[in-house]
């Protein structure tokens, strides 16, 4: 699937995530080693090193770009997050904000421009700090670029001699709390819902809160799941990455994709309402097409809530091609409209899929379930009689065939795949002009991995 690929020095360690900002062609990666390397995405040079965090468990394993700035970046280190203004400089004077608002080390960031911006990090306690961007600096739970959050000889004490944040009202911020049993691990907002956010935790469960009245909307335990899922019978199924499209598309944007523990990906309608008793059985006596796709789509959602997996519209696992270890990351794979999902893990490869074809397989196999249980009934309560049931059968034909007429069913489900030598932390896509790759891998060893991969 790799056309080419190039090799990004900088580290001396591990590299655990990366990072695009577009708009500066720029490659931020932080690493086990406490540092963040910047490279030009058009040279693909090192122009920038920054220590972030020092000491024994010093590493950076979450980077974020900010959502309105375009050479804003934040930076987890240890149970502080760095804020970076790159306008400054490619060193320590970047650091212009520190913000020490989580009770333990963060693992997973996001940033959205609504409502003012607001910045989500998850951490090892199992909370989700929510720190508002538009407060003004200099209060409680943020320190000025001189502070001590990040430790000493960190970038923050580097900047040491700076000016001090102007003293103002303290940042305002909120702690999401006994959402998860364990530590929280990813972290996303919903562009469409600007009050919503969904975190997963190695607890294998993933919640939607609403953080402006700080309590959890709703919550996917991924373990009822775990038998039936084609991923690994011994390794549950942990959430390590979470990816929402950012689009205001709402066909699209209400999707959710997972990167599992047992090296499965499930993709969810996170806006899944389950269907109220009784709703709709005077539309169907009705007939037509229309009210018989509103039938099928209930019964849908019912057979998934009696499998415990309410709004999954697909899962890709071992049985699909895909991974046979822990999947790492997932994220939308850029330019190709959201359509398609990029995945990688302790397997060794990253693949590449049509997301869309799952769903859709999924979709036919309850229609045709639909239709099954309808010519059990009697045929007074059949809609369009034996037609209805004739229907049933080509499609559920179909379905197992992997037929269909949709434009969906004619994609392959794996659109691609690359074997790496070491196990990938990270895997991200940007569709960035003047630079010849478009997918970047960071993985157990100290370079990035630059891939120019097909869309397939």
């Amino acid at each position: 699937m790799a056309a080419s690929a190039a090799w990004l020095p900088g580290h001396t360690d591990s590299v655990l995530c990366c990072e695009v900002l577009a708009d500066r062609k720029l490659l931020a990666s932080g690493g086990e080693d406490g540092t963040i390397c910047l490279t030009d995405l058009s040279t693909l040079k090192p122009v920038g090193r920054i220590d972030a965090a020092r000491g024994a468990d010093a590493a950076v394993p979450a980077l974020c770009a900010h959502p309105a700035q375009e050479a804003g970046l934040f930076a987890a280190a240890g149970p502080a997050v760095l804020q970076l203004d790159l306008r400054a400089g490619m060193g320590a004077e970047a650091v212009c904000r520190t913000f020490q608002v989580n009770a333990d080390e963060v693992n997973g960031l996001a940033a959205s421009a609504t409502n003012g911006g607001w910045l989500a990090a998850a951490d090892d306690a199992g909370e989700v700090a929510v720190v508002s961007l538009a407060s003004t600096a200099g209060g409680a739970g943020e320190t000025a670029a001189g502070g001590s959050a990040a430790g000493a000889g960190s970038a923050a004490g580097a900047a040491a001699g700076t000016a001090a944040a102007a003293a103002g009202l303290p940042p305002q911020y909120k702690t999401l709390r006994r959402g998860h049993s364990n530590i929280a691990s990813a972290v996303a907002f919903r562009p469409h819902r600007p009050w919503e956010l969904l975190s997963g935790g190695l607890d294998s469960t993933v919640v939607k809160w609403d953080f402006s009245r700080l309590r959890p909307v709703q919550s996917w335990s991924l373990l009822g799941e775990a038998t039936a899922s084609g991923g690994q019978l011994f390794n549950p199924p942990m959430v390590h990455s979470i990816a929402v499209p950012q689009t205001e598309d709402r066909s699209l944007c209400r999707i959710m994709a997972v990167a599992r523990g047992d090296g499965c990906i499930s993709v969810y309608d996170a806006d899944f309402k389950p269907p109220a008793a009784g709703a709709g059985s005077s539309s169907s006596k009705k007939g037509g097409g229309k009210a018989r796709q509103q039938q099928r789509q209930r019964q849908h959602h019912q057979q998934q809530q009696q499998a415990g997996v309410p709004g999954r519209l697909a899962l890709l696992g071992q049985e699909q091609g895909g991974h046979t270890a822990a999947v790492n990351c997932v994220s939308f794979f850029a330019g190709s409209s959201w359509q398609q999902l990029l995945s990688a893990g302790n397997d060794c490869r990253l693949l590449l899929w049509n997301w869309q074809a799952a769903a859709a397989a999924a979709e036919d196999a309850a229609a045709a379930a639909s239709d099954a249980q309808a010519e059990d009934e009697p045929s007074s309560l059949r809609q369009g009689g034996a037609g209805a049931a004739a229907g049933g059968e080509q499609e559920a034909a179909a379905a197992e065939g992997g037929g269909g007429g949709s434009s969906e069913d004619s994609k392959p489900l794996l659109a691609g795949e690359h074997r790496h030598p070491r196990k990938i932390n990270w895997a991200g896509s940007a569709d960035q002009s003047g630079c010849g790759y478009n997918t970047f891998i960071a993985d157990t060893g100290r370079r990035i991995t630059a891939l120019s991969l097909g869309r397939g």
